[in-house]
C-alpha cells in the first residue's frame, strides 16, 4: 500500500508542477518538477523509495521512446538519415569515448568500463527538454528537426552502449572487437525484431479496423501495451529493447498517417491519450530527480568516496566538452544542417550544440543502473547518479541564458486575449442569428447554454441582473396563471400548485443566503397568511373530497391532473424562451444563460419530454456552420490573421465532434 501511496503523490507533484507552469510559464517546467521531488523528499514516506531499474526501463523508458517514435515523420527521418545516423551513432560513440577518458583521468577510481557507462548515460538528448526551455525563441526549423530525429536514436546509442558497459564492470572484461561485433549485433537486431513485430501488431490493428472493432477501449489499450509487449520480446533474445521500441513506433505513426481519416475520432482519443501519458512519465523522471537528490547528496557526504564539490565541476566539465564536440562535429561537416552561408552554418552549429539539452532518457538511464554488482552494492551508483544529475541542470540551465540573447523572440501572431475576444464574438454572432431564425424554438436555450461552453472565460454573472431577470420570469407565469384561473381553464389549486414549482426554481437558484431567507419569507409565510379566508376553505375541501376516492379515482384523477398540467406548462415554457430569447441578445447574455438552464432543466423534469434533443441538434449544426461564415467573413476583411482563424476553425471542430 505504501508503494501505490508514493507513486500516486509523484503523479499528484507533476500535476501540480505542470499546473503552475502552465499558470506562470517563468521557468521550465523541468525546474518546477524538480523542486516538487524535493519537496516530497522531506516526508518520511521517500527516505527509503527506490525504483527497481527493470521496471523504470520497461515502464517509463519503453513507453517514451515508443511515443517519440510514432511522432516521428519516416519520411523526414529517412531524408535526413545520414545527418541523423552521424549525430545518433556516430557522435554518439565519438562522445562516450572522449567522456570515458576525462572521466578516468578525474575519477582514476573508476574503471574504463564504468567511465565509458557514464559517457553512455549523458550523452542522449531530449527533445522535449529542448522544447520547454526555447518556448519563447524561434529555433531554426532545420536545426530543431535535426535534434528530433538525432533524440530518436541516440537515446538507443547511449542504451545499448550502457548494456554493453554495465556488462563489462561486471564481468571485469572487455574486448573491443567483442564489443564492436555486441553493438552491431544488438542495435541492428532490436531495428529488426522491431520492424517486424511492429507490422504484426499494425496488421493486427488494421484488421480490427475493418472490422469495426476499432472501438477506443479496445484500440486505446491495445496501443498502450504494445510498447511493453515489443521490449520485453526483444530483450528476450538478447537484442535492444528500446529500438524495437522505437521501429514499432515509427511504423505506427506511419500507419496513423494513413488512417487519419478513416478513424478520426479513434486517433484523437489516441492522441490525447499518449499525450497524457508522455508528459505524467516525463514528470515523473524529474520529480524523482528531485525526490533522489538529498538522499544521493547525503550518501556522498557521508561515504568520503569523492567531494561533493569535485563531482559538481566533473559534471560541468563534462558538459562543456560534450558541447565543444557537438559543436565542432557539426561546424566540420560530419552532420550536415542546411544553411544559406557561413555566418549561418556557424549560428546554426552553435545553435544545435547548445541544444543538446540532455533531461528524461540520461536520467531514466542514471536510475536503471542496477543496485548490486557480483551480489555486491554498486559502490559507485550513487556518484554517477549526482554527475548525470549535473549534467542535466547544467544542459538546462545554460541555454536557458545564452539562447534566448542568441535567437530572436517567439512573437505569436494572436495573445490568448485576442482569442478569448474573437471567440467571445464568433459565440454572439451565432446566438444572435439563431435567435432571429428560431425565435419561438424552446430548444433553442439549450442550444445557447452549449455555445455559452465556447468562450474562453465564461463573462462573470452579475447577480443582480440575475435576480431580475428571475423575477421577470416570476413576474411572467404569475400572470400567465392568473389569466387561466380568470377563464376558467385551470382552477385554484392547479395554480397554487404550480406557483410553488415557479417559487421553488427561483429559491433553488439564489446564490446568497439573504435572498434565501427573503424569498422563504415571501413565498413560504407571507403568501401563506396573505390566503383568503374563501381560498383556505377552498383547500380543506379539496383535501376532504381527495380523502373520500378509492386509490383508483385517485390514480385517474393525477392522470387527468398531470396532462392538463403538460399542456399548459408547454405554452408558459414557450413564453418564458420566447421572453429569454429576445434578452440573450442584450448585455446581460450570460445571466440569461443561466435562467434558461434553469427552466430548461425544470420543463424537462416536468414533462419528461426529449423531443427537443433532435431538434437542438440540428440547430447545434446551424450554429457550427455560422461559426464557420462569420470566421471565413472575418478573415476575408483582415480582421482576423490566419493564425486565429484557423485556431477558432480547430476549435469549432473539436466542439462538432463532442
Amino acid at each position: 500500500m505504501n508503494t501505490v501511496f508514493s507513486i500516486l503523490l509523484i503523479i499528484a507533484a507533476v500535476i501540480v508542477a505542470n499546473a503552475v507552469f502552465d499558470k506562470f510559464q517563468l521557468v521550465p517546467v523541468a525546474f518546477l518538477q524538480i523542486a516538487a521531488g524535493l519537496i516530497l523528499a522531506i516526508f518520511p514516506l521517500y527516505q527509503h523509495f527506490e525504483l527497481e531499474p527493470e521496471i523504470f526501463m520497461l515502464v517509463i523508458i519503453s513507453m517514451l521512446m515508443f511515443n517519440d517514435g510514432q511522432n516521428t515523420s519516416l519520411n523526414r527521418l529517412t531524408r535526413n538519415f545520414s545527418t541523423t545516423f552521424s549525430l545518433a551513432v556516430e557522435l554518439a560513440i565519438v562522445s562516450i569515448l572522449v567522456i570515458g577518458a576525462i572521466t578516468h583521468f578525474f575519477l582514476p577510481k573508476f574503471s574504463i568500463a564504468l567511465c565509458f557507462a557514464l559517457g553512455a548515460i549523458i550523452v542522449p538528448t531530449d527533445a522535449v527538454a529542448v522544447s520547454s526551455i526555447t518556448s519563447k525563441v524561434l529555433v531554426p526549423k532545420d536545426v530543431m528537426s535535426t535534434l528530433e530525429n538525432e533524440s530518436l536514436f541516440n537515446d538507443a546509442s547511449g542504451i545499448v552502449a550502457l548494456n554493453l558497459a554495465t556488462a563489462a564492470v561486471i564481468t571485469g572484461q572487455f574486448s573491443v572487437w567483442a564489443g564492436v561485433v555486441d553493438f552491431l549485433y544488438v542495435f541492428f537486431g532490436g531495428i529488426i525484431v522491431g520492424t517486424i513485430l511492429g507490422t504484426l501488431i499494425i496488421s493486427l490493428r488494421v484488421r480490427f479496423i475493418n472490422h469495426h472493432m476499432d472501438a477506443p477501449s479496445v484500440m486505446v489499450p491495445y496501443t498502450l501495451m504494445t510498447p511493453f509487449v515489443v521490449y520485453l520480446i526483444a530483450e528476450a533474445v538478447d537484442v535492444s529493447g528500446i529500438l524495437a521500441v522505437v521501429m514499432t513506433g515509427l511504423l505506427h505513426g506511419v500507419q496513423q498517417e494513413r488512417l487519419r481519416l478513416t478513424s478520426s475520432r479513434l486517433q484523437i482519443v489516441m492522441n490525447t491519450t499518449w499525450s497524457v501519458f508522455a508528459s505524467i512519465l516525463n514528470g515523473i523522471v524529474f520529480v524523482l530527480l528531485g525526490l533522489s537528490l538529498p538522499r544521493v547528496i547525503h550518501d556522498l557526504s557521508h561515504r568520503g568516496t569523492s567531494s561533493i564539490f569535485t563531482l559538481v565541476v566533473i559534471g560541468i566539465v563534462l558538459y562543456l566538452a560534450m558541447t565543444i564536440i557537438r559543436f565542432l562535429w557539426i561546424q566540420s561537416g560530419f552532420a550536415r544542417i542546411e544553411s544559406t552561408n557561413d555566418h549561418d552554418r556557424k549560428m546554426n552549429s552553435l545553435v544545435a550544440a547548445l541544444s543538446g539539452v540532455h533531461g528524461t532518457i540520461t536520467l531514466s538511464l542514471a536510475f536503471s543502473l542496477p543496485l548490486t554488482l557480483s551480489s555486491r552494492p554498486f559502490t559507485y551508483r550513487t556518484d554517477i547518479i549526482f554527475i548525470a544529475t549535473v549534467v542535466i541542470l547544467t544542459s538546462l540551465i545554460i541555454p536557458t541564458l545564452i539562447l534566448p540573447q542568441m535567437l530572436p523572440k517567439k512573437i505569436d501572431h494572436y495573445s490568448q486575449t485576442e482569442l478569448a475576444k474573437a471567440k467571445s464574438e464568433m459565440v454572439t454572432d451565432s446566438i444572435n442569428n439563431l435567435t432571429a431564425k428560431h425565435p419561438d424554438s424552446p430548444a433553442v436555450g439549450q442550444v445557447i447554454s452549449i455555445l455559452d461552453g465556447q468562450r474562453v472565460v465564461q463573462t462573470q454573472v452579475d447577480h443582480g441582473q440575475l435576480n431580475e431577470i428571475f423575477n421577470r420570469c416570476f413576474d411572467i407565469e404569475a400572470d400567465f396563471i392568473q389569466e387561466l384561473v380568470d377563464e376558467n381553464q385551470i382552477d385554484q389549486r392547479t395554480a397554487d400548485f404550480y406557483m410553488r414549482i415557479t417559487q421553488k426554481t427561483i429559491f433553488l437558484n439564489q446564490q446568497h443566503v439573504r435572498k434565501r431567507i427573503w424569498w422563504f419569507i415571501k413565498f413560504q409565510l407571507i403568501s401563506h397568511f396573505s390566503l383568503s379566508k374563501r381560498a383556505r376553505e377552498n383547500r380543506l375541501e379539496q383535501k376532504a373530497q381527495i380523502a373520500k376516492l378509492s386509490s383508483e379515482e385517485i390514480m385517474t384523477q393525477r392522470s387527468q391532473f398531470w396532462l392538463k398540467f403538460s399542456t399548459f406548462e408547454q405554452q408558459l415554457h414557450l413564453k418564458i424562451t420566447q421572453f429569454l430569447n429576445q434578452a440573450s441578445n442584450g448585455p446581460n447574455a450570460a445571466e440569461v444563460s443561466v435562467v434558461s438552464r434553469a427552466y430548461d432543466e425544470r420543463h424537462r423534469r416536468l414533462t419528461g419530454n426529449n423531443k427537443y434533443v433532435e431538434e437542438q441538434n440540428e440547430l447545434l449544426i446551424q450554429a457550427f456552420q455560422q461559426e464557420y461564415n462569420f470566421i471565413q467573413l472575418q478573415s476575408n476583411k483582415k480582421i482576423y490573421s490566419n493564425a486565429l482563424s484557423n485556431a477558432l476553425y480547430e476549435q469549432i471542430s473539436t466542439d462538432q465532434l463532442v
